[in-house]
């Protein structure tokens, strides 16, 4: 079976669509990165050479080069989300104290969103650019010309990434991911959703802020998205396999609620 790597950029439906790949490559060997990247090269060296050379999936977050051979030369995929609401997100499950190592800092009973926004976090900056490009998360990247690091996300997510998808158009990333890699069409429950009872909520001036800090993923977003809508309107059958995986979808999706 091909190698395949799952490029899990954070707050993008990567859990949901972990799940599904789960279930695609049920009964073989996996290997999921923690965002450590070395304590992942560590604990995959530590492994059995055997069930290293078995992996066949990758999954988890991690940048583009990891230095695992096995994994950089692996078929590679991913999903981007529009980077507002992505980074809309990620201050929403740090206001409710889901990431451990921000909780003194940001505890949720105090939680203040300006003072988030300026802490230089980096998943709060032009995050989904610094996971496409080689140095994205060394110094190095903040003073990358913008144009540059526009070029380098977009040659590696047009060129060097197989296929990807986008969270806004999660189903129809599904129907391309299926077509390219030869899966059987998933189903699948979302999970890790918001509670819209207790959303933050975003003011004027935050928004800005936010527009701001991500102009670099604005711009990598918006030729991605138009390239892979190109993609999916270029095949009548997308659409056909589509409403029918939407259909049985529902259905499937209601019937695992009501048993659960």
């Amino acid at each position: 079976m091909e190698c395949l790597r799952f490029q899990h950029i954070p707050k993008t439906a990567g859990s949901t669509f972990t799940r599904i790949l789960e279930r695609q490559y049920a009964g073989q060997k996996s290997f999921q990165f923690s965002g450590n990247l070395k304590a992942d090269k560590k604990r995959f060296e530590a492994l059995p050479e055997e069930e290293r050379e078995n992996i066949v999936l990758f999954t988890g977050h991690a940048p583009f080069v990891t230095g695992i051979e096995k994994a950089d030369q692996a078929t590679m995929i991913t999903i981007l989300r529009e980077p507002i609401s992505r980074v809309q997100s990620y201050c929403q499950y740090v206001s409710e104290g889901k990431v451990p190592n921000l909780i003194p800092d940001f505890p949720q009973e105090t939680f203040d969103l300006d003072r988030f926004l300026e802490s230089r976090n980096a998943e709060l900056t032009n995050f989904q650019t610094r996971l496409l490009v080689k140095n994205g998360l060394t110094p190095a990247f903040d003073n990358m010309p913008h144009s540059q690091a526009r070029d380098e996300a977009l040659d590696n997510l047009f060129n060097k990434i197989s296929h990807f998808g986008l969270q806004e158009f999660f189903d129809e990333s599904l129907i391309v991911f299926s077509a390219a890699l030869n899966w059987k069409t998933p189903v699948y429950v979302s999970v890790n959703q918001r509670d819209a009872a207790n959303l933050l909520p975003f003011e004027k001036h935050q928004v800005e802020r936010i527009v701001e800090m991500n102009a670099i993923d604005l711009e990598v977003y918006r030729l991605a998205r138009e390239r892979f809508m190109r993609i999916f309107k270029s095949s009548p059958l997308y659409r056909v396999k589509l409403k029918w995986f939407q259909l049985r979808n529902s259905r499937t999706s209601l019937t695992e609620m009501q048993n659960a």
